[in-house]
């Protein structure tokens, strides 16, 4: 395949570059003297795409560079933006680095998830802010590598979900912290999407001519490019996602966030129908136990994914009541905390969180405001008309600046991520409780767990020269 033989090429000219041999944070980047932060993004194509389009809107922004292993991907969401046709888009963020390192000051990363983690280490290594979208990486070892460096290199981190910033997921933790509701031992958490797939990925494809397929492979043990991995449909294979971490980052976070919880002491899931080798299942019931906190009790967290879950009687709730998130079909994800005395509801983030029954909620008094909440307020959770950066972008631009604490660095994220992997893990090995040793970061009862692709990436190709 061409791409390997340029992959060989390009190691050989970044050695020689002042970025590819200079000790870390040598380029240590600070606010830009014009209180714009000056920043390059990196997967600008779907999601990316989008977010690009807005960050350029923004004040307090300057952006410098875009990155894509695919020009198609970016034309498409933005070919026609004329705010963005001055800014020089590259294949290859590690070329960019060479050429216009010395300008960034951070870096905005929407790459594939297996992609997540090299160009953080990279951005981090040289000294840049970075904002990575979730699940933060693809596997536990990554994870605390990753989160290790961010505090290593001092640098303002913040993973991409946004609802961590919102008043309603403040509200949630000020309710259970003030106590509200009571003892929280059991969480529910929903999806109803589905990120399985039966069939093969397609034989024989040949790549486009503006897609580097080898980018887009990172660091991924080298297989054969498919069309079956494209316009994100890689996300239905473990080469590259998990089962768990599209939604899990926004949808466990208000719980998470309330209730202290960080890593679980163990996990299972139930599968009803098990994927083929390197194929994510349709559906699952994941559960986590976590052990009490200070003077919380221990919790129980479920998470009913895919289209063929049950759903269960949730205590606390009227006869007559519907909860939105839990209707068959919804494409909403939420969850529920189930106190002593009463439950919250957290639905997506720029919805209201909501105490049930509905005595409750008019019964309960406003606690103390107990929860942190971002200085940033680009645009009303209420309405969210998509048409400004979020208040969790915002919040991490502001953090750069010295104006602002991130609300989601990586030393929070980065339990979270390792929750989600865990949960990957036990998809993939379905009907047994796997024990987690997190000191030693290891599953206790099950050598073939612990083998896991999401455990530690298999023949990672050319670390180094990737971050």
């Amino acid at each position: 395949m061409k791409s390997i033989d340029r992959r060989g090429i390009l190691k050989t000219g970044l050695a020689a570059s002042a970025v590819g041999i200079a000790p870390f944070n040598i380029l240590k980047a600070g606010p830009s003297p014009n209180s714009k932060v000056n920043i390059a993004c990196i997967g600008v194509g779907n999601q990316g795409g989008i977010e690009v389009d807005l960050l350029a809107r923004a004040d307090n922004v300057n952006l410098v560079g875009l990155c894509d292993v695919d020009e198609a991907w970016y034309k498409s969401r933005n070919g026609d933006r004329k705010n963005l046709q001055k800014i020089k888009l590259w294949k290859d963020y590690r070329v960019m680095f060479d050429k216009i390192g010395k300008e960034i000051d951070a870096v905005y990363i929407a790459t594939p998830d297996h992609v997540h983690f090299a160009v953080s280490m990279f951005a981090m290594r040289r000294g840049k802010h970075v904002y990575t979208q979730k699940p933060l990486c693809h596997t536990v070892n990554e994870v605390r590598i990753l989160t290790e460096e961010a505090r290593k290199h001092k640098v303002v981190t913040q993973m991409g979900h946004q609802g961590h910033s919102s008043e309603s997921t403040a509200m949630v933790r000020d309710w259970v912290q003030g106590g509200c509701i009571g003892e929280v031992r059991d969480v529910h958490v929903f999806s109803w999407k589905n990120y399985g797939t039966k069939a093969a990925p397609a034989q024989g494809s040949e790549y486009p001519e503006t897609l580097d397929w080898d980018l887009f492979l990172n660091r991924a043990e080298e297989i054969p490019f498919s069309t079956s991995y494209i316009n994100r449909e890689w996300i239905r294979h473990g080469h590259f996602a998990g089962i768990v971490g599209d939604m899990a980052p926004h949808l466990f976070d208000p719980a998470y966030h309330a209730l202290d919880l960080r890593v679980p002491t163990s996990v299972m899931a139930e599968v009803p129908e098990p994927s083929p080798p390197g194929r994510l299942p349709n559906a699952a019931v994941i559960t986590w136990e976590f052990a009490a906190r200070g003077n919380m009790p221990p919790v129980t967290l479920k998470y009913y994914l895919g289209p063929d879950t049950p759903r269960p009687q949730l205590e606390h709730l009227e006869q007559d009541r519907k909860i939105p998130f839990m209707q068959r079909g919804s494409d909403l994800g939420g969850s529920v905390l189930v106190g002593e005395n009463a439950s919250i509801m957290a639905a997506e983030s720029w919805r209201p969180a909501r105490i049930f029954p509905e005595v409750a909620m008019k019964a309960a008094k406003k606690p103390p405001q107990l929860a942190y909440r971002r200085k940033a307020g680009s645009r009303s959770p209420a309405t969210n008309t998509g048409t400004a950066i979020t208040d969790h972008q915002q919040n991490w631009i502001m953090a750069i600046l010295g104006e602002d604490t991130a609300m989601s660095s990586f030393d929070y994220a980065g339990p979270l991520s390792e929750l989600i992997v865990l949960g990957d893990i036990a998809a993939t090995h379905p009907g047994k409780k796997l024990l987690w040793d997190a000191e030693n970061m290891k599953i206790t009862n099950s050598e073939e767990a612990n083998k896991s692709p999401f455990m530690k990436r298999l023949a990672p190709r050319d670390d180094m020269n990737w971050i």
